[in-house]
């Protein structure tokens, strides 16, 4: 399976579902995937992120910085609208 643990530097998680993306050598940014799941400790939470293109998985350098693309927030589920 091509998952990948990217550090996060805010204390607010990035929401599930978010798209990341990386510069690759010639500058330009690729998707690298989806986040999937937030593990770690509260101070200093990481995003596994579930990789769309496992080719891409050899060339991901230890430290590299990624960008995210926050996904839309959800309305409540099952709430009922009173008039």
């Amino acid at each position: 399976m091509g998952l990948v643990v990217v550090s996060m530097s805010g204390k607010r998680p990035v929401p599930l579902g978010s798209k990341v993306y990386f510069r690759d050598d010639s500058g330009v940014y690729r998707e690298m995937g989806v986040v999937v799941d937030i593990i770690g400790n509260v101070e200093r939470p990481h995003a596994v992120v579930k990789v769309s293109d496992k080719s891409i998985l050899s060339g991901i350098p230890v430290g590299l910085e990624v960008s995210y693309e926050l996904r839309a927030p959800r309305g409540h589920r099952g709430a009922a609208r009173r008039g």
